[in-house]
């Protein structure tokens, strides 16, 4: 196959992988920031840790580059209007006017009503063509009853019912 072909093969299986959509936040006070994604993993459960993928064109990249500290808000399916606006619809402070966010005891925001938060600080980074890998130590869960993830699959919400 030529390179082209397997980037191309790339993607389209890539679509495949249905994964719950998250809110990675970063910053604190009036530097706060975010953005929806997808590429987040989890790597290890000791100590507990988790792995996300940065664009390193993306707004986040410096602030987080900067506090080396971030949380990943795992999304429910009555989150879908943030997944937009943590998608480019508004920039800056303008993305935390919808839902409820709540500093943690680090500055970062948490989505008040997410499936999961999980307050991470960055242990080592790792560059990879475009992007950054962040892989974070967790030092802090909240962890709500409610289990409706909002995924995503195929370039559009799913519903992963039970």
């Amino acid at each position: 196959m030529s390179e082209e072909e397997i980037r191309d093969g790339f993607r389209h299986a890539m679509r495949r992988l249905a994964t719950t959509i998250a809110l990675i936040t970063a910053g604190r006070d009036e530097n706060c920031t975010g953005m929806a994604a997808t590429a987040v993993m989890s790597v290890t459960a000791d100590p507990p840790t988790l792995l996300i993928a940065v664009n390193r064109s993306a707004s986040i990249h410096p602030v987080l580059s900067a506090s080396q500290r971030y949380c990943v808000n795992l999304l429910a399916e009555r989150h879908q209007e943030l997944v937009g606006i943590f998608s480019g619809k508004k920039k800056g402070l303008e993305r935390f006017e919808g839902g409820g966010w709540t500093p943690g005891a680090d500055g970062v925001l948490v989505l008040d009503d997410a499936l999961a938060s999980l307050m991470c600080r960055v242990t080592q980074t790792i560059d990879v063509g475009t992007h950054t890998l962040f892989v974070g130590e967790v030092e802090n869960v909240v962890n709500h009853d409610e289990i409706s993830p909002l995924v995503w699959v195929d370039g559009s919400f799913a519903n992963a019912a039970r």
